[in-house]
């Protein structure tokens, strides 16, 4: 399903949620992730970021076997960027113009509940399609969402992911 009247009210309603799965509330009770992908011409460049609720990625890295890392804790383990970039790897695919495209893990930020993941992939020429699969936390969590923002030539497109629905395709008109 695309999302397209006004992404900057859906951005709004999913930023309500998470502040209000926040633990300041109790525990959250959907499950929700986003992802903004923005294209820098300049660098020819795909910038990605995830925000993912901290508990559920431990829980999902958990159930796909690891130990228990500690996210963001001071005992967090050694192993957590590299499991993480398995991890994503695994469930995150995107296409450009119907080709692969390499991504390059650069690092988290873990604040309060929420873990953010920083992504990149390089040398991505000006695009008119892309196609992005988002599998994150549907082995832990069936109901999860994954809210996908891809803005490319100052327009945003968006897609709404689920566990039935994993893939989408965005376009943009040629200019």
């Amino acid at each position: 399903m695309k999302v397209r009247k006004n992404p900057y009210a859906v951005r709004l309603i999913f930023l309500s949620l998470f502040l209000l799965g926040s633990p300041l509330f109790g525990s959250h009770p959907f499950y929700v992730s986003i992802c903004e992908m923005n294209y820098k011409s300049e660098t020819e460049s795909l910038e990605i970021s995830l925000r993912i609720f901290t508990d559920d990625l431990e829980r999902t890295l958990q159930d796909w076997g690891t130990e228990k890392l500690y996210l963001g804790e001071l005992n967090e383990s050694p192993k957590t960027d590299s499991l993480l970039k398995k991890y994503i790897f695994q469930v995150l695919s995107i296409e450009i113009e119907g080709e692969t495209t390499s991504v390059e893990f650069i690092g988290k930020e873990v604040e309060q509940a929420l873990t953010w993941i920083y992504l990149e992939a390089k040398n991505v020429p000006n695009f008119d399609k892309i196609m992005i699969s988002n599998r994150m936390l549907f082995q832990s969590f069936p109901e999860q969402t994954n809210l996908i923002h891809v803005n490319q030539r100052g327009k945003i497109k968006s897609l709404l992911l689920t566990k039935n629905n994993p893939a989408g395709e965005l376009a943009w008109d040629k200019e």
